[in-house]
């Protein structure tokens, strides 16, 4: 729904304008993110609107201004922001609610604007900065790219799946090329170094820099504030790179300190260690043209990058996978041109089934004895279903293999390829699909010759209790690239951080740093609460317990903090509308991402320029045994086949394997029916114990699934995710809602 524009070929949607004001200093960057909405109906509005920040983002402040009068947000459980939020707009209360959909998109919600006013939104957030050979990179992502979404679909809902849930949240209306939304965007950054700053750069934007020395100011310049790409902001300090940077602060919670460590190590070419090279690679029909072209020329430069006694092979997937060889090739030039030739004639097409790359690669035979498996990863991430593929890679990558993700693109998923590359033991990096190309890979190809530092170990020395430090295991180290360390000491006692490891070349490195808690740099704490939270998530790349989900939220309302499990909302005092009077919901659509091919993801016959509609979907893994029938669908999403069930009432095959020992919450008819739903689930022999799942349902629908992991005996990581999943598309009956508690007893 949309109000048409005088400008040609724009739209008035209720979002007009963000405003991002960011404060560097040195590794440290506090942002401010105002949003004004704007209401052209003639009756109250609520907008919804999904964007993105930050993957490493520590969220910690949200308001709402209207007029002159400010409503601070409250963190809250989700759940109960929900209701509070809920509860406000049928009030006839103005209230903003936001919420954390991945660590890298969020929803912003503001019930009942009135006809003709504007409110405005302000989100506040602390975030490090990024910091490799001797380049700072501020990075702020500017759109959510269109996921492809796939698994079963769940009945009734609006493209969510049994593997994807929640797609509906994610994967929002997309603006068809030469409309525009009306919505712009301004970001004014303030680089305080305190040293002379350099060559500030942008490979994303044209920007306006004011300003020298010690502190620059920079602005995107008027002509280029379309919000479709993510800003990619690169400037250099003068001097010798600081070795050693350590900040503190201290309160009521205890002594939070951040250590940024650059070792001084280098290392000879002899020390090189051969690799075996796997090249996956991205060929859905989202890296049509410019990606596809980019990844084309990257993977010819990395190939001539290689080093003499390295091996390669090339798996490019889509829907399918193909590859260049079985097994890795000699780096011969007749294989070199073979490689040359196969990268040339790949087209882009499909949808991106990233689980069938990635197992691929799983699959290969492993390396022999004294050689590196290094595995580059090249593609966008526009998947929804990242923690599937984060938690495969974790499970079955094999020691001394190493992953190392390449984003191509304007606005790439970060946060997958950031958390890719750290369970696989390497390094990300994103190239806009219009940057020179040479350079980024000589320089990545030193990089991944061989880690600089690893087997690194972090250890107190000091009195008093051991602090909490984030990363829990540290990563290995490649060539420039700094160890951040965050760490909460209890009893705010002084004392040293020691940090070891080994170099390439076989040597001990050994360093101890001093840490002080006399600092009040109130950002350390909220890193530090990041940190554990995303240390904690990451542990549940598997699925959701109990325990990891109960820490999480403590953590988060702790620390004031956003997260999957907690809220901010904010509520005016006054009633300002009817409350019941009519009222409009409008879902803010999205530029399609710099670079893009918007026929490539909707095909040439889809329709845009919607607000809602049937996202496709991909079939499932346990095929057509439920009477699934498959159909296109023209609508805001990836094309993929869409798989649905026939009949609720259709007869269930009877599993004697497992029952339900009790399920509080359920009636008679609801447990009978969820009964017949568990009927489908296929178990693996030899698996048995007790499994208790704690969700919530409402409208038919269930919520997130959460596993009792105090109680539950049975482990097996595939059956509860085959337990999940049928779950996940049961149509609850009508006449539940609320919390459900199920225990069930699975039989030898």
């Amino acid at each position: 729904m949309f109000i048409p524009s005088q400008e040609q070929n724009q739209q008035v949607f209720p979002l007009k304008h963000t405003q991002v004001k960011a404060k560097v200093a040195g590794n440290v960057s506090q942002v401010e993110v105002t949003q004004r909405f704007a209401n052209h109906f003639t009756t109250a509005l609520e907008a919804v609107y999904v964007f993105p920040l930050p993957d490493t983002a520590a969220v910690h402040d949200m308001e709402i201004k209207i007029g002159d009068r400010r409503s601070s947000g409250e963190i809250e459980k989700r759940d109960e922001a929900q209701e509070i939020y809920e509860r406000a707009r049928e009030e006839g209360r103005t209230a903003g609610l936001l919420e954390q959909e991945r660590d890298n998109i969020f929803t912003q919600s503001l019930a009942n604007i009135k006809p003709g006013e504007e409110i405005e939104v302000t989100i506040r957030y602390t975030e490090n900065l990024k910091f490799a050979a001797g380049d700072y990179e501020f990075v702020f992502p500017m759109v959510v790219g269109p996921r492809y979404i796939p698994g079963a679909h769940i009945s009734g809902s609006v493209g969510d799946t049994d593997r994807v849930p929640d797609c509906s949240r994610i994967n929002v209306p997309v603006l068809k090329p030469g409309t525009r939304s009306g919505h712009d965007i301004n970001v004014t950054v303030e680089i305080d170094a305190g040293v002379p700053i350099n060559d500030v750069v942008s490979p994303s934007h044209q920007i306006i820099t004011q300003g020298q020395g010690k502190t620059v100011r920079v602005q995107l310049a008027k002509t280029d504030r379309i919000p479709n790409k993510d800003l990619i902001l690169r400037y250099r300090v003068a001097g010798e790179n600081t070795q050693a940077t350590v900040l503190t602060q201290a309160d009521k919670q205890g002594g939070h300190f951040a250590v940024y460590l650059i070792p001084a190590i280098s290392y000879a070419r002899k020390e090189i260690v051969p690799k075996d090279v796997v090249f996956p690679i991205d060929t859905s029909g989202s890296q049509r043209g410019d990606p596809l072209g980019k990844c084309q020329e990257l993977m010819r430069r990395l190939i001539e990058e290689l080093n003499a006694d390295d091996t390669f092979t090339i798996i490019d997937f889509a829907n399918t996978t193909t590859a260049l060889s079985a097994v890795p090739l000699a780096n011969t030039p007749a294989n070199r041109a073979q490689a040359l030739e196969y990268i040339n004639q790949l087209k882009a097409k499909g949808g991106t089934e990233l689980i069938n790359g990635i197992n691929a690669v799983l699959n290969l035979p492993a390396a022999p004895a004294g050689r590196l498996r290094s595995i580059l990863l090249l593609t966008d991430g526009y998947i929804g279903n990242e923690n599937e593929i984060i938690a495969q890679v974790k499970q079955g990558l094999k020691p001394g293999n190493r992953l190392y993700s390449f984003g191509v693109g304007s606005s790439v998923n970060r946060f997958l390829l950031n958390r890719l590359a750290e369970v696989g033991r390497g390094t990300s990096q994103v190239i806009r699909q219009d940057e020179p190309t040479q350079e980024v890979a000589a320089e990545f190809s030193r990089k991944i010759n061989n880690p600089v530092l690893t087997n690194i170990q972090i250890s107190w020395e000091g009195s008093g209790v051991q602090p909490e430090i984030y990363p829990a295991a540290a990563p290995d180290l490649f060539a420039e690239q700094p160890l951040v360390i965050l760490g909460r000491k209890g009893d705010r006692a002084n004392g040293n951080l020691r940090i070891t490891g080994m170099t390439a070349g076989g040597r001990r490195y050994d360093r101890v740093i001093g840490v002080n808690f006399n600092g009040d740099n109130q950002a350390i704490a909220q890193l530090w609460g990041r940190a554990r939270i995303k240390e904690l998530m990451n542990q549940m790349f598997g699925g959701e317990t109990k325990t990891g989900v109960a820490a999480v939220t403590k953590t988060a309302l702790a620390y004031r903090l956003l997260s999957p499990y907690t809220a901010f909302v904010a509520v005016s005092e006054e009633v300002r509308v009817n409350p019941d009077g009519t009222r409009q919901r409008v879902q803010v659509p999205v530029e399609l991402p710099e670079g893009v091919s918007y026929e490539g993801i909707y095909g040439t016959g889809a329709r845009g320029n919607q607000v809602g509609g049937q996202l496709p979907s991909s079939p499932p893994a346990r095929g057509a045994t439920r009477g699934m029938t498959s159909d296109r669908v023209a609508a805001p999403g990836p094309l993929a086949q869409s798989a649905q069930f026939e009949s609720e009432d259709e007869l269930a095959p009877e599993n004697h394997r497992i029952e339900v020992i009790s399920a509080s919450g359920l009636d008679a008819g609801a447990r009978d029916s969820l009964t017949r739903e568990l009927g489908w689930v296929d178990l693996p022999s030899g698996v048995s114990g007790e499994i208790v799942f704690e969700f919530r349902v409402s409208n038919g629908r269930v919520g997130r699934i959460i596993l009792d992991d105090t109680v539950s005996t049975l482990q097996a990581k595939a059956v509860l995710d085959e337990i999940r999943q049928t779950l996940a598309i049961w149509n609850a009956p009508r006449s539940v809602s609320g919390n459900i508690r199920l225990k069930l007893r699975i039989k030898p």
